[in-house]
């Protein structure tokens, strides 16, 4: 989508929700519990296409360096507006992220991006990930995860119905191969946040019967959910 059509998402209509969110930690999605977990205070932390910045202000609030870079003027205006308020300190950048970054080599100790690169091919995937690689010590990429079975037949559905919002978005069973090809070597790959692969089925038996299988398998202690997870995440150095 255009930056203006992202804007029509993003934009000062969600301020309140956006400051209920970073201030009620249960109310963050889970890709931002994992930045949390992956990243530590004061690492400088850059996000490619923070959207609306939860994340971003979410890490910054816990006391990360954090750069939120999206080329979204209205979702920068959002997340600034939350920073302000919530007295974060903040830096956000208004940017392409297809062409070279307004940053220093190394200038970063991790750089992330969540629900970006599924919206393009794989041959631009991996010029994207060799574009951004010089700017920091560890890439943390999250896409949708093409394993996850409640996610493709919840997409599938939207699609058909002519309800999916998101235009192209191709799923992924790995980003390993991409990461090599674009000089990473990679340290980690599983999935996160079976929760939201849930919320993209329609209510019916198959949607009940996968729930009790996620609630039991939590309550036996298994953090393994087969793979399940609505993201992908790799992580590369």
């Amino acid at each position: 989508m255009s930056a203006e059509e992202w804007g029509n998402i993003y934009n000062q209509e969600q301020l309140n929700i956006l400051l209920h969110d970073v201030q009620t930690p249960e109310a963050q999605s889970e890709w931002t519990r994992e930045m949390l977990n992956l990243t530590k205070p004061g690492d400088r932390v850059l996000e490619i296409g923070s959207g609306s910045g939860q994340t971003s202000l979410c890490l910054a609030k816990a006391g990360r360096a954090v750069t939120a870079l999206d080329f979204s003027e209205s979702a920068l205006r959002l997340a600034s507006a939350v920073a302000e308020t919530l007295s974060i300190e903040l830096r956000t950048v208004l940017h392409d992220a297809h062409i070279a970054l307004p940053f220093e080599e190394r200038e970063f100790d991790c750089v992330f991006h969540a629900g970006l690169l599924e919206h393009f091919d794989v041959a631009e995937r991996i010029r994207l990930l060799r574009l951004w690689k010089p700017y920091g010590r560890k890439m943390v990429s999250m896409v949708p995860n093409a394993a996850s079975l409640c996610y493709r037949l919840g997409k599938e559905f939207l699609e058909n119905h002519g309800i999916w919002k998101w235009r192209k978005e191709e799923p992924s069973y790995t980003q390993t191969g991409e990461f090599l090809n674009a000089g990473y070597t990679v340290e980690r790959e599983y999935t996160i946040d079976i929760d939201s692969s849930l919320y993209f089925m329609e209510g019916g038996a198959l949607k009940e019967t996968l729930s009790r299988l996620w609630a039991e398998r939590r309550r036996q202690g298994l953090t393994d959910l087969l793979h399940q997870g609505y993201l992908l995440v790799t992580i590369g150095v």
